[in-house]
């Protein structure tokens, strides 16, 4: 038991480093970035640092309200970029709608809950409403993409990999924040709710990491079997040679 606090504090730092991973994987392969849905989640890399700095300071400088107050504002950000990563992702009209509507719903209730609530206390139930939105949209994705894509494996799907590490993080997380209220005040709570969420999150990381990968061999294929856009087709005649002799 003596070595738990130890293990957690790895975990957490493990964590955060691998939160900035797809980020810099991003970078690395930045001009491989083509695809709408890659740009979009690009973007929510670069929010996730930049709200990962914020929040390591404000715990360094500030008290816990502010923290928490600032988790909360990120929150608002992750389901607006996700979701425009899923419209990004849908060729069906109706189910960009659908999305669209579903950001401006959770915005209104996001708003509502948050003048509701007292100042740095915790709330997760805007959280519990976030993950049983994008696991039920990623499953709507997954039932999508096999039924419509006859083409590509899935596992050379960018779209594929984050879907499988959102869908893990979200169903992974989803009771963990439903009853972290009640559980709250229980002895070693926190201890437990680090280990279980740091441990998901890094899972979740990895799998991005790989999709950012999958997306540059995806590019680098199609690059390799693409004809050149200023090919001269007139002065392609295969067939003189044989007409001549």
């Amino acid at each position: 038991m003596r070595k738990l606090p130890i293990i957690i504090e790895i975990l957490q730092k493990i964590n955060y480093l691998s939160e900035i991973a797809p980020f810099f994987l991003c970078l690395l392969f930045y001009k491989r970035i083509i695809s709408k849905e890659i740009k979009v989640f690009f973007v929510y890399t670069i929010v996730l640092v930049v709200f990962l700095g914020i929040t390591l300071a404000i715990i360094k400088f500030f008290s816990l309200p502010y923290f928490v107050v600032m988790v909360r504002f990120f929150l608002i950000f992750e389901f607006i970029l996700i979701s425009f990563v899923y419209i990004s992702i849908f060729k069906s009209i109706k189910s960009k709608q659908f999305i669209v509507l579903s950001i401006c719903l959770y915005i209104i209730y996001w708003i509502y809950n948050f003048y509701t609530s007292r100042f740095g206390e915790w709330d997760f139930m805007p959280l519990v409403v976030e993950c049983l939105f994008f696991t039920l949209l990623i499953v709507y994705y997954f039932y999508n993409v096999m039924q419509y894509n006859l083409t590509t494996p899935l596992y050379q799907l960018p779209s594929f990999w984050i879907s499988v590490a959102l869908l893990l993080y979200f169903s992974g997380n989803f009771f963990l924040f439903l009853y972290s209220k009640s559980m709250m005040g229980t002895p070693d709570f926190n201890k437990q709710y680090t280990f279980i969420n740091s441990t998901i999150t890094i899972i979740k990381n990895v799998l991005l990491s790989i999709a950012i990968i999958v997306n540059k061999n995806q590019t680098t294929h199609t690059e390799h079997h693409t004809i050149p856009v200023d090919l001269n087709l007139d002065n392609f005649k295969p067939f003189n040679k044989s007409i001549n002799t």
